[in-house]
């Protein structure tokens, strides 16, 4: 298996940087493949799913759920998205990937609405028609504090749903560089990670939350790696 370490977040950006910088693989590229690996992982383990929440910050880990939630409306998927803040301050290869879901038709709602839409998603998905997943791509590898509202009470009720959930890079709530949980984590079946493995998804609290662990290197060439130093 390629590149089988595990790195700290700040070494995680270095090799993002470095793929960006010094091997010209633009940003937005690397958040489109990290977006059909999600997208497949999603398909390959819910071959049966046919509607999606998507839920997504307004840095690049929401990126990769922008492009997520464009790929499942193109494959016929019924999707939800929702996003945290506000969007026009979504700059960057983010704003790009967010402006491929509108472009595809898709609304954004605040996530201020999500209990009263998740109420009825979680009513339709009673049904033995419906298979309904949930897309974590909200807080990211970034997140070294705290969590607060409305994240907390967000993701108390996606857990105690016992929906699947699909977490993009790593769960939100989990520091990437301890697996401690930062006041409040969301539960997830399957975790995709992208161009490292973060030490914190399996440390300490980290297996508790991370589900099944799967990693795609997203086609980051080996000499980037030799360059950066790695935790285990």
């Amino acid at each position: 298996m390629k590149n089988p370490h595990y790195y700290t977040a700040a070494a995680t950006r270095e090799l993002d940087r470095l793929a960006i910088e010094e091997l010209n693989i633009p940003g937005f590229e690397l958040m489109q493949r990290a977006g059909n690996a999600a997208f497949n992982c999603l398909l390959n383990n819910w071959p049966n799913v046919t509607k999606i929440i998507v839920l997504c910050g307004i840095g690049n880990n929401g990126g990769d759920g922008f492009i997520i939630a464009g790929l499942a409306k193109k494959h016929g998927l019924q999707v939800k998205l929702f996003a945290t803040g506000d969007l026009s301050k979504i700059n960057g290869d983010a704003k790009k990937a967010l402006d491929y879901a509108l472009s595809l038709g898709l609304k954004v709602s605040p996530i201020l609405e999500f209990n009263r839409i998740f109420k009825k998603q979680k009513e339709d998905s009673k049904s033995k028609t419906v298979e309904l997943v949930i897309v974590d791509a909200l807080l990211g590898t970034g997140l070294n504090g705290t969590i607060r509202e409305p994240f907390t009470h967000l993701i108390n009720a996606i857990n105690a749903s016992s929906l699947p959930v699909l977490a993009v890079d790593i769960p939100s709530g989990l520091c990437s560089d301890s697996g401690e949980m930062l006041g409040n984590a969301i539960k997830a079946e399957v975790t995709i990670t992208f161009i490292a493995r973060k030490i914190g998804l399996i440390s300490n609290s980290g297996p508790e939350f991370v589900g099944k662990l799967l990693f795609d290197d997203l086609n980051v060439p080996d000499d980037v790696y030799k360059k950066v130093s790695f935790v285990k």
